[in-house]
């Protein structure tokens, strides 16, 4: 659910905002600034305990042995530690 609210408005209830965002994390707050979206406030990805070190040792396996590598893996894991915006 998203709620627009002015930049002025959302300095007033930013404490306000943080509390309703606990008790509903699926709320989106877009904040305007002469009536354009400039902003978001909403809670973070949840990403479960363990699962960015999957990721690297799934890349490390994929990538083979070290001779080969040209870059290291951290160069290579942005993708799998970030959620993009739509993807869950």
């Amino acid at each position: 659910m998203k709620n627009v609210i002015s930049i002025t408005e959302a300095r007033k209830r930013l404490p306000g905002i943080i509390k309703s965002l606990k008790t509903f994390p699926d709320r989106v707050y877009q904040i305007t600034v002469h009536d354009e979206v400039v902003a978001e406030i909403r809670t973070p990805a949840k990403i479960k305990p363990g699962e960015a070190a999957a990721k690297l040792l799934e890349i490390r396996k994929r990538l083979g042995p070290k001779k080969y590598r040209t870059k290291p893996i951290s160069e290579n894991i942005k993708e799998h530690l970030y959620v993009a915006e739509g993807e869950e």
